[in-house]
């Protein structure tokens, strides 16, 4: 018979783990494959290795052909003419000049050089696109020289009329309108319509190459400014209480509460925003 000491070291009160009961869906683990697998592992990581260096070296045989190349790329079996982008005249690129290089720091601010050459990247880049696109605007912008002792302002819209050409001086044309004025005026993106508003309510939309009057309304209230929004069936009008939007027929479309006692608006097209000022 066994002494009671040694039952209580052979019999621990607290029992084995047992293992979880395999499922259905459990493969069987084999010992011998575990075998394999660990024998195994040294071959992969050498496989992957290869692998790598592999790619490595054709994408430096890629990087050598392009090279070689110098940017010529074959269509249909021959050589481009021109390779590269095109050239541009100096003088017109130091016509887009912006500014001169800034003295990068020491290289303790690394982060401060990156972004130094950043923006000069970006700036070279915008002045080679401006002087390609210079070609695309032969004409010059207009201006107004008066003689020797003579003030500009004095200059009037008539004189311009009949000191320009025949198709400028055909665009001239005169509104008299004393009686709702002072006006604020606003033209269309396209530049066809003029849309007018005075300041005791008068409110109206013109073809001013056609002459032909849109709409003409009265709000009965004072208006302080007047704007197209995103096209020419649709106008808002800030008005001595509240900000109204009109079609171009004069219909009231909506009457927006929130802007009260607005002074001067301006539409951002790519935004489809209308900002208010008080």
């Amino acid at each position: 018979m066994a002494s009671p000491g040694e039952a209580t070291v052979n019999d621990p009160h607290v029992g084995k783990k047992k293992k979880p009961p395999a499922r259905y869906w459990q493969e069987p683990k084999e010992e011998g494959k575990d075998e394999n697998k660990v024998g195994k592992d040294g071959e992969q990581t050498e496989q992957a290795l290869q692998q790598k260096e592999q790619k490595t070296q054709k994408a430096k045989k890629r990087k050598q052909e392009e090279d070689q190349s110098d940017g010529k790329k074959f269509i249909s079996g021959k050589l481009d003419p021109f390779p590269g982008p095109a050239p541009i005249p100096e003088d017109r690129v130091q016509k887009f000049k912006r500014k001169d290089k800034i003295k990068k720091p020491h290289c303790q601010h690394y982060k401060l050089r990156d972004m130094i050459a950043r923006s000069e990247e970006a700036s070279e880049m915008a002045q080679k696109q401006a002087a390609r696109l210079d070609l695309l605007l032969p004409e010059d912008a207009g201006f107004l020289e008066g003689d020797e002792d003579e003030d500009t302002c004095m200059i009037s819209q008539e004189d311009i009329a009949d000191a320009v050409d025949i198709t400028s001086g055909a665009k001239h044309f005169n509104l008299k309108m004393s009686q709702f004025g002072p006006y604020r005026a606003d033209y269309s993106k396209t530049g066809r319509h003029l849309l007018l508003g005075g300041r005791r309510g008068h409110v109206a939309c013109i073809d001013w190459q056609s002459k032909e009057l849109m709409c003409e309304i009265n709000v009965m209230e004072s208006v302080n400014d007047v704007k197209w929004l995103h096209s020419e069936a649709m106008y808002a009008v800030a008005q001595k209480k509240w900000l109204h939007i009109y079609d171009s027929n004069g219909i009231e479309l909506h009457c927006i509460r929130k802007f009260n006692d607005v002074l001067r608006m301006q539409f951002l097209p790519y935004h489809f925003l209308l900002a208010t000022a008080v």
